[in-house]
């Protein structure tokens, strides 16, 4: 299984096939769909010795739908599944060659986490985007979102009557402040207990950039003598200072602006820099502010494992990964968050 989701294979003319909806070890009968010059896409038509791990999707338009990828298989299965494509994209992409990566930690729930969605209409039809397509699925009814997003799909739905405007809805539980909140409230407490391990035992200065409203400054304050938040959100920054402690101070602008003098208010030894940056990663004034100040460690948390890769790679030359913590954030999709600390050379 590679990283989105999809199985390969190889033909006998050496070509690289991917087919969906497939479990490793299976035997199956495909139909090619597409080819390119060094790969084909195929469909999965029948599966002929089906894994053990094979279960009933729970939803009646997985496949048809592009948001999960992983129905079909039991969830111990899939946490296996995604630890190798961990290792296999630090390998490949960051330059890694023993990857340090632990067991993926465990969602508390399986279905019913997710506390937001975004669905779209076009013509009539309500749902999810069709696989690589802007062809909306219908969809009454989401196993992995919450009940309350749920309700909100229902009550979406069954207003102004039968015609909806094209669009996107994004549909989500109530909070106090627009700023962001992980999709997995469940998880989110894993992904905290995992980041406090990675960051123990503390020590003298915590920036925490991207750092929203405190999400994981609140829970590392106690181990650290100072923490200094860099948020772009006017919303979040206002949420993260309620409650403040004397050790904690929150920036509010841009994280190239602050980063700077925040990490020379302490030694650099003595510095542990947290990043949780967007999808893209690091850019390239974040990746020579990071070279030029060298906090002793780096705490990096990731949704997306190729950028993470990516980026753990440019700075290789004065940080070894010491250790990589997949969280299953995203149960029955091929997403995956990763928490991985980086020492000083």
């Amino acid at each position: 299984m590679v990283f989105g989701g999809q199985g390969l294979c190889r033909l006998v003319d050496g070509r690289v096939c991917f087919v969906p909806q497939v479990i490793p070890g299976e035997r199956i009968l495909a139909r090619i769909r597409r080819e390119h010059k060094t790969y084909v896409e195929a469909d999965l038509v029948r599966v002929l010795e089906a894994s053990p791990d094979r279960l009933k999707p729970a939803c009646p338009v997985f496949g048809q739908c592009g948001g999960c990828h992983y129905q079909h298989i039991a969830m111990p299965r899939q946490l296996v599944i995604k630890r190798e494509q961990v290792v296999d994209v630090l390998k490949r992409l960051g330059g890694v060659t023993d990857p340090p990566v632990a067991p993926v930690a465990a969602s508390p729930l399986s279905y019913q986490y997710r506390n937001r969605v975004t669905v779209h209409a076009s013509r009539g039809r309500v749902g999810f985007f069709a696989p690589k397509s802007r062809r909306v699925v219908s969809v009454e009814n989401c196993p992995i979102a919450t009940e309350a997003v749920n309700d909100l799909l229902k009550d979406l739905l069954s207003s102004q009557g039968k015609r909806i405007r094209d669009g996107a809805y994004p549909l989500r539980e109530p909070r106090e402040f627009r700023g962001f909140r992980q999709v997995n409230d469940a998880a989110a407490g894993t992904l905290l207990d995992v980041v406090q391990a990675l960051a123990d035992p503390g020590g003298g200065l915590l920036v925490d950039a991207y750092c929203g409203a405190g999400f994981f400054a609140k829970r590392l304050r106690e181990s650290f003598r100072q923490i200094i938040g860099i948020e772009w959100s006017p919303d979040a920054v206002r949420a993260a200072r309620e409650g403040v402690t004397d050790t904690e101070i929150y920036l509010l602008g841009d994280v190239k602006v602050h980063l700077v003098p925040a990490l020379a208010s302490a030694p650099s030894q003595e510095t542990t820099l947290l990043l949780d940056p967007p999808t893209e990663g690091l850019d390239s004034e974040i990746h020579e502010i990071i070279a030029s100040s060298l906090p002793g460690r780096i705490l990096y948390v990731s949704c997306n494992p190729a950028t993470l890769a990516r980026d753990i790679k440019r700075m290789a030359g004065n940080y070894v990964l010491r250790r990589a913590c997949p969280v299953d954030m995203f149960p029955q999709t091929a997403e995956i968050e990763v928490a991985v600390l980086l020492e000083r050379l």
